[in-house]
């Protein structure tokens, strides 16, 4: 693994790693399919998903929590508080595999809300962050 070619990835789709490492890395809805392309075809293992409200402006969220200003977007992100989705997919699976699980887990993405489920197909709203399963001390260069 390069972090070098990861980083290079990352500034190429405008993914925004959350923190200083390379878990919750926020891609744009337009990006995130070519991203993950990529991302596994590069070798990098997707270990998870997380969820994001994109809140335009000054927007406050209507599900998520706190969160990062955007980088390349207008306005931020705001951590939706729902459970993880871990990635299972054995080793010696292709990568076209690999890849379509991501895609149909993030495609098909449905979150239960006090005012009813919400989908990432009918809310444009619902940004995925990607886990990455890189050594623990690589940090990103936009961390703190």
């Amino acid at each position: 693994m390069d972090k070098l070619k990861l980083d290079n990835i990352i500034e190429k789709y405008k993914a925004q790693p959350v923190g200083n490492g390379y878990i919750d890395i926020i891609v744009s809805r337009d990006n995130y399919s070519d991203f993950v392309e990529e991302i596994v075809k590069s070798g990098y293992k997707v270990d998870s998903i997380s969820w994001w409200e994109h809140c335009i402006g000054d927007k406050e969220p209507e599900y998520g929590l706190g969160g990062p200003k955007s980088m390349f977007y207008y306005g931020w992100f705001a951590e939706i508080p729902t459970s993880v989705d871990d990635i299972h997919s054995s080793a010696d699976s292709i990568e076209k595999e690999k890849i379509d699980a991501i895609l149909n887990l993030i495609k098909t993405k449905t979150i239960s809300f006090a005012d009813g489920e919400k989908t990432f197909k009918e809310n444009q709203w619902l940004t995925p962050a990607i886990w990455l399963d890189v050594p623990d001390e690589w940090r990103n260069k936009y961390g703190s």
